[in-house]
């Protein structure tokens, strides 16, 4: 199932398995396999045309099921064994439209090594805190401008035509909003290829389905996130401007009051529940001041303030407690005005 992304961050020092992860832990030493990054836009803007089936065949086999994850849920051209797949496959990468997205995408990024060496960094943190689990695969890839990152497979897709610069002509083609285009940059692909690794790995097992929850699971993954990526300024991981970051700081005792006041804490009304957690240019239910998902901000800093009132809890234990209000209680979250 392709699974999309946002969200937020904090760094610092220190070692231990046990301690905060924003506390920076030493992962020099952590073996991690060496890394390849397979360019799969490559490969699909390389098909022969006129041996298009054949062509397609070979790229299958060199992707496996990723490739017919991509074509069937990226591209939206039916599975590799559609017969009308490799038709409207080759209508893709001949499209005019597309083939200047290429281009663009191929003067921007030449290539990939940056990402190597990012990616090698964050699974060694990732392989420090859980040992157990399987490191994915990365590949990037050209989605037609419909997914910034995918987590198919047990691998992470790049969809690199969507960093390509906030000023980029084709975003204003396609009418994006502002807020959206400004984390479409180069130093967005990190934060966001491990939010949405995060997100698959660990998905929603919170035992109610109510507006703490909510908060409470997001803010596990963006803690999580911290611990990856400890070096990334905040303002990337959140996706929020600094002016933004400085509402939250500021108002922080306001919007949860907000929360109690309203009995926001405990609905289980998804409309209710949208309004303080979806995308957008700001949170409405406050002012344009107010950034978006303020609800998701709330809830990391509930478990940041419960990971460092409990500091015998592992990042492994903090992602499989199930228990918001625990989670609450046990971090004793009282913002001060």
């Amino acid at each position: 199932m392709i699974k999309s992304l946002f969200y937020i961050s904090i760094f610092f020092l220190l070692f231990s398995c046990n301690t905060e992860p924003t506390m920076k832990v030493d992962v020099a030493d952590v073996p991690v396999p060496q890394l390849t990054i397979n360019r799969l836009e490559e490969d699909v803007f390389a098909l022969d045309t006129l041996h298009i089936k054949e062509s397609v065949g070979k790229v299958h086999r060199k992707y496996g099921n990723f490739f017919n994850s991509y074509i069937s849920g990226v591209l939206n051209t039916g599975g590799v064994t559609d017969s009308s797949a490799a038709d409207m496959l080759k209508r893709f990468i001949r499209d005019l439209d597309m083939k200047d997205a290429y281009s663009n995408l191929k003067k921007e990024y030449p290539d990939v090594e940056f990402l190597k060496n990012d990616f090698t960094q964050a699974f060694k943190y990732y392989e420090h805190y859980f040992p157990k689990r399987k490191l994915p695969k990365v590949v990037t890839m050209m989605s037609g401008f419909n997914y910034s990152v995918v987590t198919l497979d047990s691998t992470i897709g790049i969809g690199l035509e969507m960093y390509m610069g906030s000023k980029n002509k084709f975003y204003d083609a396609l009418g994006l909003p502002l807020y959206k285009k400004k984390f479409m940059n180069r130093e967005n692909i990190m934060p966001d290829a491990i939010r949405g690794w995060l997100l698959n790995d660990f998905p929603y097992n919170m035992n109610k389905n109510d507006f703490l929850s909510e908060i409470i699971y997001l803010g596990k993954i963006m803690y999580a996130s911290d611990a990856l990526l400890p070096e990334t300024p905040d303002t990337l991981k959140i996706q929020y401007s600094v002016k933004q970051t400085q509402y939250c700081t500021q108002n922080e005792f306001n919007v949860w009051s907000y929360f109690i006041a309203q009995k926001l804490i405990y609905t289980t009304d998804q409309a209710e529940i949208m309004k303080f957690t979806k995308d957008g240019p700001f949170t409405t239910a406050f002012n344009k001041a107010a950034p978006p998902r303020i609800g998701y901000w709330i809830g990391y800093r509930i478990v940041k303030k419960y990971m460092k009132s409990n500091p015998d809890i592992t990042l492994q234990q903090l992602l499989d407690e199930k228990d918001a209000q625990k989670i609450l209680t046990k971090a004793k979250y009282k913002p001060t005005k």
